[in-house]
């Protein structure tokens, strides 16, 4: 059995010190390191948390044709209106009807919106209107499919299409009463005055029922 001295005890204490010391300072900045890293993880899964969730937004493909400068097929963010549409599309031209579209209506996934034309013969006639303040008539437009009804629709809706005047809007009307409703758009081809080109720049802008 040993026996320590005074002296040896000391030093023996000293040294058990040292080592609790000197274990206790590396535990201690061990646990130190750990509080300071945690922020930073928290941090980090934020910023994940944030890119997902602009990663899930919703892009819509949305097709705008009739009086724009730009028509065609347009990528837009989801919950954007009517009126982003037209932006995109480079504006509106001067001779559409933008009183026959609710600009402020929503977008949806895979719509198409077509920005009708002023008739030719009216535009002056509006014109004078807005001056005057007065109340704009109303068109047999429908504004959820875009469409004008060629069954249905009087001469003057039927000159808000482009290249389709009095005259030809007229002729629409004879050929119906004479012939009864038209069954197809492509139908329209009959009315004297409507070729294949006339046609193709009004066919996306027009329907039967």
């Amino acid at each position: 059995m040993f026996v320590f001295s005074k002296q040896e005890k000391i030093v023996l204490l000293l040294i058990v010190t040292v080592i609790i010391t000197i274990f206790g300072c590396r535990f201690y900045l061990q646990e130190k390191n750990k509080i300071t890293i945690l922020p930073s993880n928290q941090e980090n899964l934020s910023i994940q948390q944030n890119v997902a969730d602009t990663s899930q937004e919703e892009i819509y493909i949305i097709h705008i044709a009739g009086a724009v400068k730009q028509p065609g097929v347009y990528q837009i963010s989801s919950g954007e209106r009517i009126i982003d549409v037209v932006k995109m599309a480079g504006g509106a031209l001067e001779k559409a009807h933008l009183d026959m579209v609710n600009l402020a209506a929503p977008i949806h996934d895979g719509q198409k919106i077509i920005i009708p034309f002023i008739p030719e013969e009216r535009k002056g006639e509006l014109s004078g209107m807005a001056e005057q303040g007065l109340t704009m008539p109303e068109f047999n437009y429908d504004a959820n499919s875009g469409l004008i009804n060629i069954n249905s629709a009087t001469a003057r809706e039927l000159e808000s299409l482009p290249g389709i005047g009095p005259v030809l809007a007229e002729r629409i009307l004879e050929f119906r009463k004479n012939n009864g409703i038209f069954r197809r758009i492509e139908d329209i081809k009959g009315v004297s005055g409507i070729g294949q080109k006339r046609f193709d720049a009004i066919k996306e802008m027009i329907t039967t029922h």
